[in-house]
């Protein structure tokens, strides 16, 4: 025996996600229900441990034997699990996870997922999350169950059975990865990094829980208080309903679209008592660090420590750890300056004095949270970090000269590129310090190669921007010292910006720009500073308009380059039936661009393309739209034949020919899509393509071969577009001679037109 494949389906009245699994399998109610295994690549065996099967003695004694390798995906899952089952610690030596192998290569962190990338054959079955949503987590007792708080494999032996079919599926899928993967084996420091993650997360970190709990008591106390005090001068019946509060404050002569955490911070530079007084209660509410005590409840364990609260190459792209449940990697920071004084207040439970010395009792507790993690007797923790390790490799790799220096003296560099941008002195903790965070975001905020930026001559691609060009910064035009190359980063992609995570944009209805990620996690609406020839105006002074209400929008007009105008794309198109609230004031740029000026060929400019049409995919096909608008075409329709029913949608009679007069008609939808060009793929699986079924067809009924789908996905990789990274997983595991028995026809002219439908398109 010289390896096993392991999966386990366990059960717990511990919520996992809440607690992790250290405190999950520790639980006096945990008990393992099936446990699947492989030895050596041979058939998978399911011991059903829930109703009375041993585990076999060998596969027990090889479980702790070092010579022996056990491979699991998330494999500290597995190996917790047994150790708590069987009484006798696992150490982590012999354990492999094929989740951190297929991390490293940048695949998903979950079974199912990789498998529909690898496009494997036995995947991991979809119905797996119901069944342990029955078997592994306690019910709620009803009249229908009898009052049963678990259920059990006699209740359902039909769901049982399937249960046991999940866990050898699993079993399989998890040895499929390891075949696909073979040929990118996992190097020997990296499993050494692996085993030490595995020894820091069974170690885990001391807990003060007596200061804990008075902490979570204090602050639900404050709360308390705050909400009353709020109530009583706001006479509201839900202070900290956000509706209810927006419109307080509206009648008391302030506006506002927002009541995050940026935008209280702004009202309260100008606001009036006691709206001040009130803004200050929402603040206190609303900071949410003091969580991290309840985070730190629920994970720690009976010896008073919190253990697995890091996730190795949980971040796959750079392969860092990753934080989980208290989040060590993510700490508030503290400036009290007694912080021991306070600290004993809290682990004392004094409530009243603390809230005499201190007055943001919220506050308090946020900064004292490092406190709460103690060290063993007589030792001590010692804090470390790089000191701005990308700062310092990037102007290395630039040959930044000037940030080098100040490296090599000793400064701070987010503070003098600080200093820089604002032109006057800046020092960490002293003259302008707060300015030292906008430095250090413009130090590690990038956006990407060929990104157009906005200059007084217009749109630039940021590569071709030089230090005679003014830019624009969303409120004035601004002189800089030219574009700093800053190497590779990881970077995001919306609403046509590529750029880092940390970047700053402005977003609708905001009177401050905002991180990049945040902007595009929340669905936020970019402003585009800028559409070749002009700018929008943004900042404290004006706030953009948060809604935008839109009639039926000319969509296409007959000129093929739809909504450009034939001279330049200097000159935004706007609708006449828009309209838009608080538009932004216009500044005119002093010159064209050369992206997009009056000499510019419409023909050849780039258009952004409406995600609420078909028709520039239709235009792509060479199919022209012959009306006004889809109004006028449902008009037209109408006119011809009556109001439609519901279900009927427009189609077109002759699929070879444009949305014309003469080429309409009203059909169903079973009807619409099987009036269809012709394309044919007889039978699809996804390790003979790069893309999914659905792009597969589209790219196909465009015209693309099978070599052709391939080519382009090679570009897609190439040019980092959209899903770029599955993309390029996929290529690296697909398999590129197609069997014989599949069919594949790209698009040609469809030759099932009837002649009754040659006649309807003629009249």
């Amino acid at each position: 025996m010289k390896s096993i494949e392991i999966d386990i389906e366990s059960y717990s009245d511990v919520d996992l996600s809440k607690c992790g699994v250290y405190k999950y399998s520790s639980s006096p109610n945990f008990e393992i229900l099936l446990f699947g295994y492989s030895v050596d690549g041979g058939d998978v065996r399911v011991v059903d441990v829930a109703c009375g099967e041993e585990i076999p003695a060998d596969i027990v004694a090889a479980l702790s034997d070092e010579s022996v390798t056990k491979w699991a995906f998330n494999a500290m899952f597995e190996r917790v699990c047994l150790s708590n089952y069987l009484g006798e610690w696992l150490e982590p030596e012999s354990w492999k996870c094929s989740m951190v192998w297929s991390a490293t290569l940048g695949l998903p962190l979950s079974l199912e997922n990789v498998g529909a990338v690898l496009g494997l054959e036995k995947q991991k079955l979809s119905e797996g999350k119901d069944l342990i949503r029955y078997f592994c987590v306690p019910c709620k007792p009803t009249k229908a169950n009898g009052g049963r708080t678990r259920n059990l494999p006699e209740h359902d032996r039909e769901k049982w059975e399937r249960f046991k079919a999940y866990n050898l599926r699993d079993v399989e899928a998890e040895m499929q990865i390891q075949q696909r993967l073979s040929k990118f084996p996992v190097p020997d420091f990296v499993w050494e990094e692996y085993w030490q993650d595995q020894e820091i997360n069974d170690r885990g970190i001391g807990v003060d829980m007596e200061m804990v709990r008075n902490a979570i008591a204090m602050e639900g106390r404050s709360k308390s208080e705050l909400s009353a005090a709020m109530q009583e001068l706001t006479e509201l019946e839900n202070p900290n309903s956000v509706q209810q509060m927006k419109q307080w404050l509206q009648e008391n002569g302030m506006e506002t679209d927002s009541l995050d955490k940026k935008a209280v911070a702004a009202l309260l530079k100008d606001a009036p008592e006691p709206l001040k007084t009130v803004l200050t209660l929402r603040q206190q509410l609303a900071r949410s660090s003091v969580k991290k005590y309840q985070a730190m409840e629920n994970a720690v364990c009976t010896d008073s420590r919190a253990h697995g609260m890091f996730q190795f190459y949980g971040a796959n792209r750079t392969g860092r750890f990753s934080g989980r449940i208290i989040q060590l990697q993510n700490l508030p920071q503290n400036h009290i300056p007694d912080l021991a004084q306070a600290r004993e207040l809290v682990k004392a439970g004094d409530f009243d004095a603390l809230s005499m010395l201190y007055e943001d009792i919220p506050d308090t507790l946020s900064q004292l949270i490092r406190t709460a993690f103690v060290p063993q007797d007589g030792r001590k923790f010692i804090v470390a970090d790089f000191s701005a390790i990308e700062a310092r490799v990037i102007a290395w790799i630039a040959g930044e000269r000037w940030r080098l220096k100040v490296f090599e003296g000793g400064g701070d560099i987010y503070c003098a590129s600080a200093s820089q941008m604002f032109h006057v002195p800046v020092e960490k903790h002293g003259m302008n310090g707060h300015l030292r965070q906008k430095g250090k975001q413009a130090e590690l905020a990038c956006i990407t190669e060929g990104q157009p930026v906005l200059t007084d001559k217009g749109l630039i691609p940021i590569e071709a921007v030089t230090r005679e060009n003014r830019l624009w910064d969303g409120e004035s035009w601004v002189s800089h010292d030219g574009v700093v190359f800053k190497g590779e980063r990881e970077v995001i992609e919306y609403e046509g910006l590529r750029a880092t995570p940390d970047h700053l944009v402005w977003v609708e209805g905001q009177p401050e720009p905002v991180q990049f990620g945040i902007a595009a996690s929340c669905g936020a609406h970019l402003i585009q500073t800028g559409d070749g020839g002009r700018a929008v105006r943004m900042g404290e002074d004006h706030q953009c308009g948060k809604t935008l209400e839109q009639g039926d929008e000319p969509l296409l007009c007959i000129n093929e380059m739809h909504g450009v105008r034939d001279s330049t794309v200097a000159v935004p198109y706007k609708s006449p039936q828009r309209k838009i609230k608080g538009m932004p004031k216009l500044f005119t740029a002093e010159t064209d661009t050369f992206v997009a000026g009056p000499t510019a060929d419409s023909g050849k400019t780039e258009v952004r393309e409406s995600k609420r049409s078909r028709i520039p995919q239709l235009r792509r096909r060479g199919i022209k739209f012959m009306f006004p608008s889809v109004k006028e075409a449902g008009l037209y329709l109408i006119k011809m034949y009556g109001l439609p029913k519901r279900e009927l949608e427009i189609d077109r009679i002759n699929n070879d020919r444009d949305y014309a007069p003469g080429n309409l008609r009203f059909a169903t939808h079973s009807v619409n899509n099987s009036n269809k060009r012709c394309t044919v793929l007889s039978h699809f699986s996804q390790e003979y393509w790069p893309y999914a079924r659905s792009v597969v067809i589209r790219k196909l009924s465009q015209g693309l071969t099978r070599e052709g789908i391939i080519q382009d996905a090679e570009t897609a990789v190439f040019e980092r577009r959209k899903n770029w990274r599955i993309i390029s997983a996929r290529l690296d595991f697909m398999t590129y001679e197609m069997p014989e028995n599949i069919t594949v026809l790209p698009y040609r002219v469809n030759s099932s037109i009837t002649a009754d439908m040659e006649g309807q398109s003629e009249h």
